[in-house]
């Protein structure tokens, strides 16, 4: 068997989907069916996966974690999903707050994290994503800008951006986001196995 390779997972609930709830900390989304689907077909490698997201987590809260978290095990993937929350706050409150991450901040926070992870090998964004057809959305649009700001940044870094939305709007060519999760931002078991196959495919030619 190869050497362990260590895959880290970054990001906020999409990512954390309740991974104190089980006992390996996996949580139940994505990173479940990443980790096991490896297991299943490629059983001589030998992956340790760490779940490294957080709840209401913005990349703000997650530049500050970045070194503990992230760096730490001194991983050779890392896949970072970050932004919806950004996004999110600032549709949260009936007032602005002085506390929303602006899209510069993003972009700046994302070009930190970029700058700190670049011994990592394999490393990969992903970019936010809300499940909705209508172009005209308010919350869809701002997520794009951001999802854009990310892909700026990873051009600026040489990293590969993972396009979620995407993946999501051609689900939607025949389903609503509505079928996934009523927020249109979690993305339960059928979202996580999208956001899964994208994983596998692009990064594991599986």
């Amino acid at each position: 068997m190869e050497r362990e390779k260590i895959i880290v997972f970054a990001g906020d609930s999409t990512t954390d989907s309740d991974k104190l709830s089980t006992v390996d900390q996996i949580g139940t989304g994505y990173v479940k069916v990443v980790r096991d689907s490896l297991v299943a077909f490629r059983p001589w490698e030998n992956y340790r996966v760490w779940n490294a997201g957080v709840n209401g987590h913005t990349s703000r809260d997650l530049l500050l974690r970045w070194d503990r978290d992230v760096l730490s095990g001194q991983p050779d993937y890392v896949f970072c999903m970050i932004g919806i929350n950004d996004v999110w706050r600032q549709f949260d409150y009936l007032a602005p707050s002085v506390d929303l991450v602006s899209l510069k901040e993003y972009k700046k926070n994302l070009s930190e994290i970029a700058q700190k992870s670049a011994a990592v090998q394999n490393f990969y964004f992903m970019t936010p994503f809300f499940m909705e057809r209508n172009r005209q959305d308010e919350m869809l649009c701002l997520a794009q800008r951001y999802a854009q700001g990310m892909k700026e940044v990873a051009d600026e870094y040489g990293r590969k951006v993972l396009n979620l939305q995407e993946k999501f709007d051609d689900y939607m060519k025949s389903r609503s986001g509505l079928s996934i999760c009523g927020d249109r931002v979690h993305p339960g078991f059928v979202g996580s196995l999208i956001i899964a196959r994208c994983i596998l495919q692009e990064a594991f030619s599986l």
